[in-house]
């Protein structure tokens, strides 16, 4: 098949190099920017290619010059020590409060072993150790 036939054939289209002006492609990256156009919009306006609109962004974009890089991150430094400070708040307290529970458990035994007339203490410990096959002795406790 030569090429005349070709181009007679029904349907065929020969391709057409279409060349868009600088101006017009400052005008329309602008106009996206601005948000007055999408780059959808402009892809179905004037049936080009995304990849070229994205080309036209990258050269003729006002915040070409003007790059950052961002750096997203799940939690900020900031939120992360408020938590940490709120940890060891908590903690604080249920020490606290576990410090507060000895200190009445140590006075029960103080009071327990006044009323009885020996040290229930030193009794407990003999008592668990006993219990477990082994004397105080044998430990170093009297």
């Amino acid at each position: 098949m030569n090429k005349t036939q070709q181009i007679t054939k029904p349907g065929y289209q020969p391709r057409v190099s279409r060349t868009f002006s600088k101006e017009l492609k400052k005008r329309l990256v602008e106009d996206i920017e601005l948000r007055k156009l999408s780059i959808r919009d402009v892809i179905n306006l004037y049936k080009v290619t995304e990849t070229s609109v994205r080309r036209w962004i990258n050269e003729y974009s006002i915040h070409k010059d003007r790059r950052t890089r961002m750096v997203v991150e799940s939690e900020s430094t900031e939120y992360k020590t408020g938590r940490l400070f709120d940890r060891i708040s908590d903690l604080e307290r249920a020490l606290g409060k576990k410090q507060m529970e000895v200190e009445f458990l140590n006075k029960v035994v103080e009071i327990c072993s006044e009323e009885l007339g020996y040290d229930v203490k030193k009794k407990s410990i003999t008592k668990q150790l006993s219990t477990l096959g082994t004397t105080g002795t044998s430990t170093g406790i009297k």
